[in-house]
Parts: structure tokens; C-alpha cells; sequence
């Protein structure tokens, strides 16, 4: 019976992941309009999309998006009100390899004015993929307020976004020389699931949270000993989504509690 509950609990969990596959990260929440990481460029050179994929080996990338609610449209010299952003579900990111496809999160990819979202890059680049360098631009929409709404199509990066997105797909010969030095900073947290104890091999992990499904930060801690979060004191149960540094770089994995 026990078992019966674990499978079904798993499964409307990964189910709920469908319609909420990514969170955000609080850093970017009071940032100007715009994806972030901001593609990378002269005026940003540490920006852009530093995780590498492999072909045959899965993989994934969260932008945030930041919505407020105004915007400077070129030629206009002045904010203007902004309603949303917006993305088709489905072909508004070119240049991706194929197996590679993307989400967000809300699922109908509207972002709203006063929101912060989220998309996600997913899946499994095959083998009908050359190795190199592949440049995603995401088409977008902006909805403005003059009175009446007025939609702006653009690019991003584009011609007011400058820079560009460029992620890495290597062979899998070469996949374990070249995400040799990203592995050892990309440590997942394990057991997962996990009965409320956390533990992640890497000695440089600073500033972890974890946010439940709503979003709800429901732990903090800025520094950790010995790479180990302890969550049985607060009960919690479910799907969250946790938050680290390591080596400077942001990272987030979602995780299932059980008690």
C-alpha cells in the first residue's frame, strides 16, 4: 500500500511539473525587461548560456524572464507602459539543435507586467546534430499601452537587444573532456527523492534556498557545512525547487520531499 501512495504520489508530481517545469531565479526579480542571463556581449561578457550539451545525453538551461511595467522601445526616447511578453508555445526559438525544445513557466508563455517567468531549454540532442556552436534567437512579442494595446515584435538578442546566446553541443566522444570542469561545479543534490536530507559532493556551495511549487521561499541558508541541508525540522513535503551558488554561477534542481 505504502509503495501504491509513493507511485501515485510521483506521478501526479510529474504531472504538475508539466504545467510548471522551471522557477525563476529571485535574483534577476527587480532587474529591467528582459531574459537573463543577458546574452552575452561587450557590455555583458558573462552573460550568455555557459552550460554545454551533449549529443545522446539530456539536457536543460532555465532563462528567467523579467516583465515590469514599462518599456523603452526604440525610436521612442522615453518608457512607455508595458502590458506583457509573450512567446508562441511552440518554433519561437530558432537555431536550437534538434531534439532541444523549450517550456515555460506560465505554460501559455504570457508573461505579464509586474512577473517574473521562466523558460526552460530540455531534451535530448540525437545524433542528427553536427557538434558546434548553435545561436538560439527567440522571436517575442511586446503588448504596450498608447491608449490602445500595440504589439512590437522583436528579437532576442536582436537588433534592441544586442549580443548573442550561443550554446555548445559537443560529440559524445568528447563530452566528459569538455563538461569535465562544468560536472564538478554542477553537483546535484541527492537522495531524490529524499525524506527531508540533502547532501551535494562540491566543498563550494554558498547561498541555498528552496522554493516550493508556489514559488514561496521556505528555506535560506548562506553558507553550508560539509555540503548538507537538513530539512526534516520543517515538514516539509512535495515538489520545491532549489537554489544554489557554486563558483559564482547560479544553479537550480527540482526535488521531491517525502516523509
Amino acid at each position: 500500500m505504502k509503495y501504491l501512495f509513493y507511485t501515485l504520489f510521483y506521478s501526479l508530481s510529474f504531472l504538475n511539473l508539466s504545467a510548471q517545469n522551471c522557477l525563476p531565479d529571485s535574483i534577476y526579480r527587480d532587474s529591467a525587461t528582459g531574459v537573463y542571463p543577458r546574452p552575452v556581449s561587450a557590455d555583458y561578457p558573462n552573460g550568455g548560456i555557459k552550460k554545454k550539451a551533449c549529443i545522446n545525453k539530456p539536457y536543460d538551461f532555465t532563462f528567467t524572464v523579467v516583465v515590469p511595467d514599462s518599456v523603452l522601445v526604440p525610436p521612442l526616447t522615453t518608457p512607455i507602459p508595458l502590458e506583457k511578453a509573450a512567446i508562441d508555445t511552440a518554433n519561437a526559438i530558432i537555431n536550437l539543435p534538434k531534439g532541444i525544445k523549450y517550456s515555460c513557466n506560465p505554460p501559455d508563455c504570457i508573461f505579464k507586467k509586474k512577473t517574473f517567468g521562466c523558460l526552460i531549454l530540455q531534451g535530448t540532442a540525437d545524433n542528427s546534430n553536427s557538434p558546434g556552436e548553435y545561436k538560439p534567437v527567440i522571436h517575442m512579442k511586446l503588448t504596450v499601452n498608447l491608449g490602445f494595446p500595440v504589439d512590437y515584435n522583436l528579437d532576442y538578442p536582436g537588433t534592441n537587444f544586442p549580443g548573442e546566446y550561443i550554446l555548445t553541443l559537443v560529440s559524445e566522444n568528447d563530452c566528459v573532456a569538455a563538461t569535465k570542469d562544468q560536472s564538478l561545479a554542477t553537483n546535484l543534490w541527492y537522495p531524490n527523492p529524499n525524506q527531508g536530507h540533502l547532501q551535494n559532493l562540491s566543498t563550494h556551495i554558498e547561498h541555498v534556498k528552496i522554493y516550493n511549487m508556489a514559488g514561496k521561499l521556505v528555506y535560506s541558508e548562506n553558507g553550508l557545512n560539509n555540503s548538507n541541508v537538513n530539512l526534516n525540522p520543517l515538514n516539509m513535503e512535495g515538489i520545491h525547487f532549489i537554489h544554489w551558488i557554486e563558483n559564482n554561477q547560479a544553479y537550480v534542481q527540482k526535488i521531491i520531499i517525502h516523509n
